[in-house]
């Protein structure tokens, strides 16, 4: 009996032997397979992020478009001084702005053709036509607003009061002559060359328009006593 004894007790001694050797070796195991589910539980960390420019993220547009921007110069050829721009010297000499003066001519031209048209009818004994009377006054107020437009210092609006005035005038005279001939009291204008001479209101306008048309010209303010 003793040597089946001490051979149990051998086995049993080599039994417990290899499990401690078993259990010693799967405690590193152990160990890491429960590192993974102390890291999910807890929370992580993350790194932190900074906002950079938006011009460092994008590091070569930025330097594609500092370098076509480097060297380059931008010229407005058409660029100009404002229009309403008035020179001290030219207001204090009563200059006319040159664009005015070109525009107040065409309309002073028109007002000295209409007269012209007129004189030339009853002088020559053709009988006034109001359509074209009518259309030649608003020919002269159109090119007035025109000239108004231009009018840029207070040389340009004295001056463009004295055309308003003058062309309210030769309105004026036109209503009341084709009034007369309407009433057939103008058979001393056809019968006496004299009649127009003598018509101070007529007298008046031409000179008016002839001072206006010298004054234009000249670029320079003026006044005139037939004018106002």
């Amino acid at each position: 009996m003793k040597p089946r004894l001490l051979l149990a007790l051998l086995i049993t001694m080599v039994i417990s032997a290899g499990a401690q050797e078993k259990s010693s070796a799967q405690t590193p195991n152990i160990a890491k397979a429960r590192l993974p589910r102390q890291e999910a539980n807890s929370s992580p960390t993350q790194p932190k992020q900074t906002q950079e420019p938006l011009q460092s993220r994008d590091g070569k547009g930025s330097q594609r478009s500092s370098d076509a921007g480097e060297g380059t110069i931008v010229v407005n050829v058409w660029s100009t001084a404002p229009s309403d721009a008035v020179d001290p010297e030219d207001a204090k000499d009563n200059k006319l702005s040159p664009s005015f003066a070109v525009a107040a001519l065409n309309a002073t031209t028109k007002l000295q053709f209409t007269e012209r048209r007129i004189e030339n009818s009853i002088r020559k004994c053709y009988p006034l036509s109001e359509f074209w009377i009518q259309t030649d006054l608003d020919a002269i107020d159109d090119s007035l607003r025109v000239a108004a437009l231009t009018a840029t210092n207070e040389a340009d609006r004295q001056a463009l009061q004295q055309m308003e005035n003058q062309a309210k005038g030769l309105r004026d005279w036109c209503d009341w002559l084709l009034d007369e001939y309407r009433h057939l009291h103008l058979a001393n204008y056809y019968t006496s060359p004299s009649a127009l001479d003598n018509d101070e209101r007529f007298q008046n306008t031409v000179a008016c328009t002839r001072f206006l048309l010298s004054m234009l010209g000249s670029g320079k303010l003026a006044e005139e006593n037939s004018c106002r």
